[in-house]
């Protein structure tokens, strides 16, 4: 034990030495100082890509609603999310709808910290921040970063870049119901007439989509069910939710029942109370019969539910207190308007109304 003990006095001794020697030679403080400074840069460069993606991001759907589409709205929401309240807003471009976002430059902003490429054929913006002290300076000062690197290290700055794009989504989760081209072209007037996304909603924007008729309608198909022959304009719901995770690129089975399922039914009740939004798939061609029946589905559109007329499910309007379908006709009332996708989908689609917002990097 004695033996033992004297070895563990010689280690310590050996340490105490060695740190000694270290601290004296300048490397530990330097060392640790050098972990400060670097620590600063990387507190720093987060809190720039905090500020670059909420500017991004907030231009990004002033631009989409044409709300605004100015550098301004980036500058404001890029301070706000600092948290010093002061960065540089190096860069504000893109490409959108009106021609107000300046023309983005060839480089590709590696330096800036851009990731991936820009969208080609796509509406986007795209910004940049950089280093801003509250003197104006640009430059992150060394703290303790001189004691390695000498008086001639005065401070560096960082970048961070996002680029968001926006346009109709191309796979994304849609309602399970879906109506024909012809019958939104009809019902929007080739995308032209729209209800407003917010304030009161005037009586003949109201319009009856009817998934089922006897009567028939002004658009071409079967008379006895014109959605598809023995269909009634239902997706397949394979998760039992009402809904249908829907890419453009496919095809999708209908559900050829008559009666509206209970998840339907909730999803309509609610859509109607809250004045909620729902996306509803457009379908330009479809084929089959009954069970075999198929959707090809060409985009997504924004709906808003004011009554309906199926089985077991019958409201009148509460925007126009009318009963438009009697009978046999089953029929969904509301009205169309443009809508910014609550969720991140996939971009690619055409715009009938529903546009999603995506960062890209």
């Amino acid at each position: 034990m004695s033996r033992l003990t004297a070895l563990l006095r010689d280690d310590r001794g050996a340490v105490t030495t060695l740190v000694a020697l270290v601290l004296g030679g300048g490397l530990l403080l330097g060392g640790g100082a050098l972990v400060l400074d670097v620590g600063r840069l990387y507190d720093e460069r987060a809190q720039l890509q905090n500020a670059s993606d909420a500017a991004a991001l907030a231009l990004a759907q002033t631009c989409a609603e044409n709300t605004g589409c100015t550098g301004s709205i980036a500058l404001n929401y890029a301070n706000a999310n600092s948290n010093d309240g002061s960065s540089t807003v190096d860069l504000v471009c893109g490409v959108d709808a009106n021609g107000l976002l300046d023309p983005c430059p060839e480089d590709d902003g590696e330096a800036a910290g851009c990731l991936g490429e820009r969208p080609v054929g796509a509406k986007f913006v795209e910004v940049r921040t950089s280093t801003r002290q509250a003197d104006g300076s640009t430059l992150l000062p060394a703290t303790f970063g001189q004691v390695l690197l000498g008086s001639g290290y005065t401070g560096r700055g960082v970048a961070a870049c996002t680029r968001v794009a926006w346009g109709g989504p191309s796979a994304t989760y849609g309602f399970g119901v879906t109506i024909s081209l012809c019958e939104w072209n009809t019902a929007t007037a080739g995308g032209t007439a729209f209800a407003p996304e917010s304030g009161t909603v005037a009586p003949s924007f109201e319009r009856v989509l009817k998934l089922h008729t006897t009567s028939g309608t002004t658009c071409s198909g079967n008379p006895a069910g014109w959605a598809l022959p023995g269909g009634f304009g239902w997706l397949a719901d394979a998760t039992g939710t009402c809904e249908a995770y829907v890419d453009l690129n496919g095809v999708y089975q209908s559900d050829p029942g008559v009666s509206v399922s209970s998840a339907c039914q909730t999803k309509l009740t609610d859509a109607k109370t809250y004045k909620s939004t729902l996306l509803i798939p457009v379908y330009d061609g479809a084929g089959g019969t009954g069970h075999e029946g198929y959707f090809h589905l060409k985009g997504f559109a924004s709906f808003v539910v004011t009554g309906y007329n199926l089985p077991s499910l019958k409201v009148a309007s509460s925007l126009t207190a009318k009963n438009h379908c009697k009978g046999d006709d089953k029929c969904i009332y509301g009205y169309f308007t443009n809508s910014l996708l609550p969720a991140d989908a996939v971009l690619g689609g055409p715009e009938m109304g529903a546009t999603a917002v995506r960062m890209l990097g």
